[in-house]
Parts: C-alpha cells; structure tokens; sequence
C-alpha cells in the first residue's frame, strides 16, 4: 500500500531475540539524538492556506509541539518568494531549521535553479541547514528524465559546496518514489543525504510488509549508496471515506502509531523523519487524503497526534522531568537486562540531559481493521522483566494513550520491575 503514497541500531524483535537464551544488556541512547531526528512538513510558500493566512498561529502550534526541524518547497512565483522567506526568516531567528526542496522542474512547481543557491540560503537567515533535491521526480515516465532529475542534482551539489559562505548545509537527494527508484541514475557522489518518503500507508510502523521502513531503505541504495538516510516525508492520513489507494487509519489509531513511528525510525538508524504535515493544507472533508495529514486540523485545533507526538518531545526533552537528582554519578550507571524473550516487543534504552534513564517499550503489532476501517480489539497485554544494575532512586511509568494523552503511575524502586507490554507505547523512567 505504501508504494501508493504521495509523497541499526538496536531493535528488539521477536526475531533479534529467538534463539538466545541469555539476557541481553540494552546499549544507550541520547534523548537530545532522538528530538534532533524529529521534523515537520509545512509549507511556508502556499497561498491560500493556513500556513500562509494563519502563519502566526502555526509559529505558535510550532513552539508548543517542540520540533525544530521543518521542511518546506521553495516557491519562486509570483509575490510568494518574498512572503515564504520572510517567514522563514522570522523563524529561523527562533532557532528553527529548514530543509527546503530545490524543484526540479519534472513535478509541478517552477523549477529551483540550483545557481540561485547562495540567494535562497541567504533569504533563509541561517535557517537552511539542508538544500534538498526534487521533490518525487517522475523520472520513469520517459525517456531522458532520470538524466535532467541526476544534472540538476549534481548542479545544486556543485553549487553548495563551493559556496563556503554556508559550510553548514547539506545536501540530500531527490525523494524517487515507486518505480522511479530503479530508474534514478546512481547519484551517490552527488548527495550528503540519502531521501526517503517512507510512508507506511495503513500498515503499522513496524511491519515487514509492502510498508517496511527496511524495504524503502533498502530500495534507494543503489541510488544513493552508503549515504546516511533522512526520510523527508512519512506519516498517516485519516480520511476515512477515501477511495484513494493511499488507505487511511483513524485519528486515534494515528495517534497510537506515531510516536512508534519516529522512535522505530530512529532505532533504524534513520537520521531525521519529517512527519508529514504540520496542518491540514486543505478542508475538502474526509474523502480527500490530502486535508487530512495535518496533526493540526484545518481550523487549528490540535488532534491527538498532535498532543502524541509532542508528549513523546516533551518526556525525552526533560520537559515532564521532575526536579531531582540524576539517576546516580556516571552518565547512566543502571543497567538493563532483558532476562526473556517477549514476542514482537520493541525497546530501547534513552539517557537524558537531567540524568533520568528512558526505556520506551512496545509491541510492534497492527492496531487497525483495513476492511473495517477501525481499530481491532485490543490485543493480550504480554508481561516483560526489567532486571537492573541496582534500585533506582524513582521510577515512573507513563502510558501513551489514543487520544494522545500520558497518564503516568510511580512504581516501587526495585531491582527487577514486571511491566504490562502492548501496542501502545510505554515508557518507564528511571532516576
């Protein structure tokens, strides 16, 4: 189904772990890593939607959700220019940063010249940390096309890294989709950045089905070669009265998956998700995918994936943090074990900036009913062992729940702790 769509690290799986018998002692992750690989889509140059008539109220959704990765298409008609980089000059100066899209002229949308780089990067108030390529370039629809799609991609390379006014910025590829993957030219020496649109469609973000991260990963290697990944667009539509190919889930279910998502993405080694997108672009109601990706919906108002994912941001951020000593004198002195083997659980261990010890924890299962189009009955919660180094000083679980709220339950501070495994996300906290 994710072919359809418009737009390793350590993964604890029922297959990592068949087979052995020993426990296994978890490595550790930075928190900091895991917010820095989360974005956003907006689109900071269209007319006529809410991210140019309401940009004020976008800023603000922005600052509450905690993302500070956007990416964006850069516009160059009309009046739009001076509008788009106005704003995203305004926010840059906040401390947000862009990858912006260089069109290349085989989508809709003027072609980006990739000699205007220095401009656009300049326009941008230091804002541009990633100069992208086409945006799903249709390069498999003709003759010649994959050739113009690789020379404006080594043009736009060329031009970043030899203007060294803006050593920072990088360059990734365009984002080919379906069969223009295979028929792309190898642009491996033209790219910082791999792209990826990872859109799982209705599949869960852990399934090794058609909507398999690994699948799309493994999919524009011979494209990009050994580059590190960033996947520019990756999400879920709820338009549940869609006959469109690209199938919808529920906005709680939307919920539920998409904090698995950026964490699973994360642990697969991916380097940024953007999340597609920001608001509703549209409001042509629920037969139309397109006005329903927003975690916002079309008159601002926040859906519960939008209070998910930023409930996800805030715990790993130390924004829900206690005030209290860190877990201990080193860097993280608790070690974890998982002393047996769990079906289709999903984990991971997180060390915070205040010293707390995150342990995100899920089963990897698929929580919606395509044909029914609503959410299957919930599954047997299954019973994991933490063993730990020693007794924390506190531990706190919070639950993730489908109307995007954390309830949180403190837990006695003891060596071995028993929790409740599903597929809504789980974190437990240790100080």
């Amino acid at each position: 189904m994710s072919g359809l769509t418009r737009r390793a690290a350590l993964v604890l799986t029922a297959g990592a772990l068949a087979g052995r018998a020993e426990a296994e002692t978890v490595p550790t992750h930075r928190c900091a890593d895991l917010v820095d690989a989360i974005g956003i889509n907006v689109h900071f140059g269209h007319g006529g939607t809410p991210y140019v008539e309401r940009f004020a109220a976008c800023a603000a959704a922005l600052d509450d959700l905690g993302v500070r990765h956007l990416r964006d298409d850069i516009v160059l008609v009309g009046s739009e220019p001076a509008g788009q980089f106005a704003r995203i000059a305004t926010l840059a100066r906040r401390g947000y940063r862009f990858s912006l899209v260089f069109y290349d002229g085989l989508t809709p949308g003027p072609r980006v010249p990739p000699e205007r780089f220095a401009e656009i990067a300049g326009w941008a108030a230091d804002g541009l940390v990633i100069a992208e390529g086409g945006n799903e370039p249709p390069v498999a629809a003709g003759p010649g096309l994959a050739r113009l799609s690789a020379a404006h991609q080594a043009a736009l390379f060329r031009a970043v890294r030899e203007d060294r006014r803006f050593p920072a910025v990088k360059v990734a590829g365009p984002s080919y989709i379906q069969a223009n993957i295979a028929a792309a030219e190898n642009l491996s020496g033209s790219v910082d950045f791999a792209n990826v649109h990872a859109y799982p469609g209705l599949e869960h973000p852990e399934t090794r089905g058609a909507g398999s991260l690994a699948g799309f990963l493994a999919a524009v290697r011979p494209v990009f070669g050994t580059a590190p990944v960033i996947v520019t667009e990756n999400g879920y539509h709820t338009a549940l009265a869609t006959r469109s190919a690209h199938l919808p889930v529920s906005e709680g279910i939307r919920a539920r998956y998409l904090p698995r998502l950026l964490l699973w993405s994360y642990l697969q080694g991916v380097r940024r998700t953007y999340l597609y997108e920001l608001i509703a672009s549209f409001d042509r109601g629920d037969t139309d995918p397109e006005s329903r990706f927003g975690l916002l919906n079309p008159d601002g108002t926040p859906g519960a994936s939008f209070v998910a994912v930023r409930s996800l941001i805030r715990l790993f951020g130390g924004h829900a943090a206690e005030a209290g000593p860190a877990a201990g004198g080193g860097p993280d002195p608790i070690g974890v074990t998982l002393p047996e083997t769990v079906p289709d659980l999903v984990t991971a261990r997180f060390h915070r900036a205040d010293g707390a010890v995150l342990l995100p924890f899920w089963l990897g299962l698929d929580g919606w009913d395509r044909q029914a189009r609503e959410p299957r009955p919930d599954i047997p919660a299954r019973s994991v062992t933490l063993r730990l180094s020693r007794p924390p000083h506190a531990a706190r679980l919070h639950r993730f729940g489908d109307d995007g709220s954390v309830s949180v339950s403190v837990l006695p501070p003891a060596r071995q702790i028993a929790l409740a495994a599903s597929d809504r996300l789980g974190v437990l906290e240790l100080r």
